[in-house]
This record gives C-alpha cells, sequence and structure tokens, in this order.
C-alpha cells in the first residue's frame, strides 16, 4: 500500500483522522511466544494482536476531537520481510455537536485500506515514509504561511493570533500524516523538532514536535507510542496527540 493510501486510512474524514507487552500474559515461554526469527531480524508475535489507535486533537474554544480504533493483527514472515494483515474491531468518535455528522461519518468508515503493511527485516514501515523528518517541518511551515498569507489581514492582533493559530494547526496537522517507520519495532530513542514560522505582523509561531515508543523488554516489538504536535503563537497553543499501544488479547 502507498504512503498516500496510508495517510487516507489513517487520516480520516474528520482530517485527522498498563499495556501488555508482546509476549506478556500469552501463557507461553519468551520463546514459545515469538515466531524464532533468523539472525539479525526482529521476533515478531506469533498470536494475533491488539493495535490501537487514539487521536486527540484540539478544537477552537477548548473542545477536543477524540478518535479511537483498535484492530486485530497477525504478523507473518514474507520472504526476508514482515507483512502485517488486520481487521478493524472498533472506532469510536467523540466530537462537539456541531460535529456530529462528520462524527458519524468518520466512526463508520473502513480502514481496510491499511492493510496488509509491509515490513523490512528490522521491522520498519517500508510504504509509511521516514516518520517526521526536518524536511516536513519545513513543508509544514511553509503552507502555514502560504495559508495565512491568502487571507486579509486581521483587525487586531488579537484576533490575528486567533486566525493564525488555526491556520498553523491546520498545517501542522499534516505531520501527523503517516505512521512512524519504526512504530512497530521503535528503535527506543525520543525524537524532538521544532520549526519557527514568520507571520505577518511580527508574530512569531512554532511547530513542536516529539515522539516517543517503548518496546516489549522480551521481544522488542511496540509497547506503546506516543507522537505529539504542538502549534504555538506567543501564551496560546494547539495540541494534537496520537497514541498507539499494541496488547495481547
Amino acid at each position: 500500500m502507498t504512503s498516500s493510501t496510508r495517510r487516507g486510512a489513517i487520516g480520516g474524514t474528520l482530517g485527522l483522522g498498563l499495556i501488555l507487552g508482546c509476549s506478556a500474559g500469552l501463557g507461553l515461554s519468551a520463546g514459545a511466544a515469538f515466531a524464532q526469527p533468523a539472525a539479525a531480524r526482529v521476533a515478531i508475535p506469533a498470536h494475533p494482536m491488539r493495535f490501537s489507535r487514539r487521536l486527540e486533537r484540539d478544537l477552537v474554544g477548548g473542545a477536543k476531537l477524540v478518535v479511537s480504533r483498535d484492530w486485530r493483527i497477525q504478523f507473518a514472515r514474507q520472504g526476508q520481510g514482515i507483512g502485517i494483515t488486520g481487521v478493524q474491531l472498533h472506532a469510536e468518535v467523540d466530537a462537539p455537536e456541531t460535529l456530529a455528522a462528520l462524527a458519524e461519518i468518520e466512526r463508520s468508515r473502513s480502514t481496510a485500506d491499511m492493510w496488509p503493511m509491509l515490513l523490512s527485516g528490522d521491522g520498519r514501515i517500508m510504504s509509511a515514509g521516514l516518520g517526521t523528518r526536518e524536511e516536513d517541518l519545513a513543508a509544514a511551515a511553509h503552507e502555514a504561511e502560504r495559508m495565512i498569507a491568502q487571507r486579509p489581514m486581521p483587525a487586531s492582533q488579537r484576533e490575528a493570533q486567533r486566525q493564525y493559530l488555526g491556520e498553523l494547526a491546520r498545517a501542522g496537522s499534516s505531520l501527523l500524516d503517516t505512521m512512524p517507520d519504526d512504530l512497530f519495532f521503535p528503535s527506543g530513542e525520543p525524537v524532538r523538532s521544532s520549526r519557527v514560522v514568520a507571520l505577518p505582523g511580527g508574530l512569531i509561531g512554532r511547530f513542536e514536535v516529539s515522539y516517543l515508543a517503548t518496546r516489549d523488554a522480551l521481544g522488542g516489538c511496540m509497547e506503546r507510542a506516543e507522537r505529539q504536535v504542538v502549534t504555538r503563537i506567543g501564551d496560546t497553543e494547539r495540541r494534537a496527540r496520537e497514541t498507539w499501544t499494541l496488547s495481547k488479547f
């Protein structure tokens, strides 16, 4: 599946879109709980797993949009790589009443196009881009500047800050369009990046992106991962946060 296809699958109509380890609680030894890989390849869960994603996004006026989904997924060796198949089990959308119609569309939307996924032998998603790179931050900043330049100048700095923050948040949402490439088998290294955006009227905006994933101690696959995008102007900000978990049934 292409990166653009997955972007649609995890993004969604609304513009979106303590956990047990991989081997914990399966009633098996660590060796039995995982398929035994060849040297230099990651160990994959031998049984179906529950894969969950929760997306929280700040809206105007302090409201929030929350989209939660769960899938039953299965890992399998495919040549030198790893294939993951999945079936959605659950979808829930919590949104303001004004977005009820769109929330229902998002709730009933199929995510079948997400699957199958293909990973490399060391566990990297091969068709989901390279996570959040400096190039991505630069592109989001450029898009924010373009959108803001097309708007008429607000009458006051307070109104300018409100409008520009909204545009920054919309541009920043693109930073959550693709899954981090090490999502299922994390490198364990935290990622933090930021980018300044020069705005009309002397205002300064900023994108801040952070990503951290924790691994199962025995198998090395993801236990929990979180990515957050903060858009900020002065002392006002909006946040978009997505959390993934991988656990046993």
